[in-house]
């Protein structure tokens, strides 16, 4: 019984902290304007473009090379 107890006591303060945590990321997620996200955005596609864009295609050009022989 004791066991059952502390498990359910250890389940509450879990809940507490899950509860605190959604609250800050809610209010770091209304901090965020809309420039903020823009911005994010903006580098998600520039990192794609000039980083992942160019390795894919090194990638696929070496598989193809590899395919060929």
């Amino acid at each position: 019984m004791s066991e059952q107890v502390d498990v359910a006591h250890e389940l509450a303060k879990l809940q507490q902290r899950v509860e605190h945590l959604e609250e800050r990321v809610k209010k770091a997620e209304s901090k965020q304007g809309p420039l903020r996200s823009l911005g994010e955005a903006i580098r998600s596609i520039l990192t794609g473009l000039f980083i992942v864009g160019p390795l894919a295609s090194i990638i696929m050009g070496v598989l193809l090379a590899i395919v060929e022989k």
